[in-house]
Formats: C-alpha cells, structure tokens, sequence
C-alpha cells in the first residue's frame, strides 16, 4: 500500500475543489447530452406511428364520405368495430338492408389502405409503406431490433470506456447515433430501416452515460445527487416533450427523422473538447495526464496548489497504482469472480431489467391507449420533471434503498390500475403516474448503480447493467402487443415485474454519503448483503 502520508491525496476533489467551475463546465455539458439522448431513445416512436383506425381502400367508393365508405365496403367484426385487413368482394352500392351485407364474400385488401388522419396527421414510414395486416409487426420488430443494437453497443462502448476513456465512448457512440439516423432517411423497406435503427440503437445509453459517469466521479459527494439529476430531470424532459410536437410539425417522416439525427454532431464536437476523467486516468496509470487535468481543475476553480504537493501527489498515485498491479487490465469477469460480487452484480442486473422493462412500456403504452398520442405523450414526458426533483429532494435524505423499492412499488400499484380502471382518460392518468415512479426508479438507479460499481470498471459494469436492462427494454414492444389477447394483460405483466424489483432491491447496498470506490477490492468491502445497512465507510 501507499505511504499512510498519501491517504490525504485519496479525495482529490479536497484540493482542486468539488462544485466549482470546472464541474459546472461539466454539467454544462451533460445537459445537451440529455437533451440529445432524448431524441435517441424515443426519435424511433414517431416515425413508425400507426393509426389504430385504417381500412382498406374501396376504389369504387372513394368519392362517398369516410362513414359510407365503411358502411358500404367494409365488413365488421363480432364486436361491432370495422375489420382492418378485409374489404367486401363487391362494394355495397346501396345501405338500404343489411341483408345485403350478409350475401358478400370478405377478402383481403388489395388496392391499399385508408388511415385515419385525425389521429396521425402525417405519413409515418408504417403508413407509407402499409406496415398493417400481415405486415403489422414490422414496427415491433424495428423496436426490437434496436434494442438488440442497444446490446451490442453496451457491451462495446462499456469496454471502451473503462480501456480507453469516457470520451472515446462518447465520441464513437454518438457518431453511431447520428449515422443510424441520417441512414434511416433514405430507407424505402424494412430491412433497411431496421438495420438503421440498428446502428442507431449501437448508441443508446452510451450516448450518454460516458458524460454522466465523468461528471458524477469529479463533484463531491453531497452535489452528486443534484449532479446526477439535474440534466436528466429538464433538458431529457425538454427533449421528450419536444419530440412529437416536432414530428407533428414537420409532417414528414424522413425529414423529422434527419432533424432528430443533425443536432448529435453538437455531443460529437463535445467529446473532442472535453476535459478526461482524473479518476480515470489515476485508475488505469496515467498519472501524468491525470495531473495535468487536475492542474486545469485546480486553475478553473481558483485554487493554488504548490509544485511540491503536485510532485508528491503524482509519487502517491504512481505508488498506489504499482501496489494494485500495474498494468493489470481488469473486464467485466472480474466483476463475478467471488460470491458477493457475483450476488450484488446478480441483484443490480435483475433490478435494472425490471425498471427498464417497466419505464420503457409505460414510454410506448400511448400507442395503445385511446387518447391523443401526441398530447398524452408530452403530458407522460411531463412527470420526468417532478421525477427529477424529488429525488434530489430526498435521495441523500432518506437513501437510495428505501426510496428505490418504494418508487417501484408504486410503479406497480400504478400499472394495475392502468389495467382495470374503465375510461379512457382514467387509464391514461394511471400510466403517466407510473410512468413517473418508473422514472423515479431510473434515475435513482442509474446513480446508485454508478455509486456501487468501482472507478477501475465502472463503465464495463454499467455496460453489463445496461445489456440486461436492454434486455428488458427489448421484451417491452413484445409485451404491450399481448393487448391483442387480453386488453389488461401488459399492465398485469409490469406490475408483477415491479413488485420483484422492489422486493430483490433490498438486499442491495446502500450508498448514501459514501465516496465512490476506486477499486475492487475497496468496493467488495461495502457489499454486505442485508436489508438493513450499517455505514459503509466505517470500516474503510
């Protein structure tokens, strides 16, 4: 171990300062990144809109008003509704009996499809390219689809964030993003939009998480809950609620979907002009870069430190990084090589899964649900706001556990009434309340996942965190589509996801007012596995 004199340079942030300039400019930064990684995450859901009420086109029939034409044309199902995928062989050129109706053959469209311009007002690529009838999953699979490249992407830009730095990831995933977007423009079948979305999907989360994990190891810890929320809570919100007004606006698909894609090249040109993280460059032996950031801290933050402690803070570190194997290149096993990192990693990949099959079902629920998908959307991004607040209101307060398990428990409660409360805008109340609690639970998980996982693997942790929430992501298009069996069943399935994350999330440590750990060993020591936590720091 180091020299018991060098204990006093295990903080950094003591010297160079803990919220000054310096962590401002980072803040600063992080806030288009959520603003952008908005547009990533829910840019997909408007440009494959549906509309639940389209038919088939009649020819003969086309001049008459939308009411005749159904009535004339259209067969019904047994619930009274008009049929979607079927026309009558001969259109009915008179309504005078019904007995009439009864001696035509149903058959499948074949000159097209009518869409209900009420409900989305532009040409979406589902309803350019008849994605309906035998079609209609091609917008589920698209979804899916880019959620498998949100795998892929977090196995990769994890691995680079933690071998070659935060701002490499931030770099490649955020050209990934605008790529994957201007791609999808020129896409005229489904193969070829969904390998866009593919691309696009390579970015999800590490378009942004490299920023936040920057950002959060460089404020002390009692602006870390700020920090960490701030960003998300407005400009993410911000990025949300604009997004299907720009779609509404637009009235164009391909061009709605290269205005979602141009603005990325703001994080690009972030990535390029960023400081490192000191952390992480002190993690993995780069001492002397590591230094140099420092000195820049140090000077933003009007602090004057003389070349003499710099000298011995470089000897302490090079010291420190020599007693903890130099050179050693840690990956993701190291995370499950002993029985309480195997749990906690185990625990932290359960509940991440859950909160993100929960959030991002009751992200796309507007699809199916019978109001305004646009108005009810914004109103749903709304709650991001106060989802953001409270939080930073009682995070360090009350802790990360107890709020984390109640937020999903509500979570649950929520979704339920989603399935059987009757009225439309009955329903819609109880989604956006749950979708409030499920974003509460991100966001508080998203922080408590970087407070638990050490510096030397913190971003091929939450790289692995992320796959098995993508994983959960990936499920939640499959599940929302089971409405087509059974109305209430998606909610019955999210609120029982929800109560097994709120109750598993008990056995996870609490990290309320502890530093973030630089290295295994030191975090392996915080690990107790028990619903009720001492100090974590008092043995350290």
């Amino acid at each position: 171990m180091p020299p018991r004199d060098c204990e006093k340079y295990e903080n950094f942030l003591l010297f160079i300062g803990d919220f000054g300039p310096f962590q401002k400019r980072l803040l600063f930064w992080m806030m288009p990144a959520a603003f952008l990684f908005a547009f990533t995450y829910f840019g997909q859901i408007f440009m494959i809109l549906l509309p639940k009420n389209h038919w088939c086109r009649v020819r003969e029939l086309e001049g008459l008003p939308e009411s005749e034409q159904k009535n004339r044309g259209i067969p019904k199902k047994q619930d009274g509704s008009f049929e979607n995928c079927f026309m009558y062989n001969v259109p009915y050129d008179s309504n005078a009996t019904n007995d009439a109706n009864q001696t035509r053959s149903p058959i499948p469209c074949n000159n097209g499809w009518i869409y209900d311009r009420k409900e989305v007002p532009y040409e979406s690529i589902a309803t350019e390219y008849n994605w309906v009838c035998d079609k209609r999953d091609f917008g589920t699979y698209s979804v899916v689809v880019y959620f498998v490249g949100c795998i892929v992407g977090c196995l990769c830009f994890g691995f680079i964030t933690d071998h070659s730095g935060r701002l490499p990831a931030l770099f490649l995933a955020n050209s990934c993003s605008m790529i994957g977007g201007c791609v999808s423009v020129v896409c005229k079948d489904f193969p070829c939009f969904a390998a866009s979305r593919f691309v696009a999907g390579l970015s999800m989360n590490y378009c942004f998480v490299p920023i936040y994990i920057l950002t959060l190891e460089n404020v002390g810890i009692k602006y870390r809950t700020l920090v960490g929320n701030l960003a998300l809570t407005f400009f993410f919100t911000l990025g949300a609620c604009l997004l299907p007004w720009l779609a509404y606006v637009i009235s164009n698909w391909r061009h709605y979907a290269m205005v979602v894609a141009l603005p990325i090249v703001f994080m690009i040109l972030t990535s390029l002009l960023a400081p490192e993280s000191p952390s992480w460059l002190m993690s993995v032996g780069k001492v002397d870069r590591c230094i140099e950031v420092m000195k820049e801290a140090a000077k933003a933050n009007g602090k004057i430190i003389s070349e003499e402690v710099w000298s011995e803070m470089r000897e302490c570190y090079e010291l420190k990084f020599a007693n903890e194997q130099l050179g050693k290149q840690y990956t993701s096993l190291d995370l499950f090589k002993t029985f309480p990192r195997l749990v906690v990693l185990t625990i932290l990949i359960v509940t991440w899964m859950t909160v993100a099959l929960a959030y991002d079902a009751h992200v796309r629920v507007v699809e199916i649900l019978d109001t305004d998908i646009f108005i009810t959307f914004s109103l749903s991004s709304l709650v991001e706001i106060p989802a953001g607040i409270v939080p930073m209101l009682l995070l360090d307060r009350i802790g990360r556990k107890p709020m984390m398990s109640a937020v999903m428990l509500l979570c649950a409660a929520s979704s339920l009434f989603v399935g059987i409360l009757k009225g439309h805008w009955n329903a819609s109340t109880a989604a956006i309340a749950a979708r409030f609690f499920a974003t509460m639970a991100y966001n508080v998980g998203q922080q408590w996942a970087s407070e638990i996982l050490p510096t030397v693997l913190r971003g091929q942790g939450l790289a692995i965190i992320n796959i098995m929430g993508q994983m959960g992501a990936l499920l939640s298009p499959l599940v929302l589509s089971t409405h087509r069996y059974y109305r209430p069943l998606p909610m019955f399935i999210i609120t029982l996801v929800s109560v097994i994350g709120a109750l598993i999330i008990l056995f996870l440590p609490e990290t309320k007012g502890a530093t973030m750990p630089q290295t295994l060993d030191e975090a392996e020591k915080r690990w107790t596995l028990r619903c009720r936590d001492r100090k974590i720091n008092e043995d350290l």
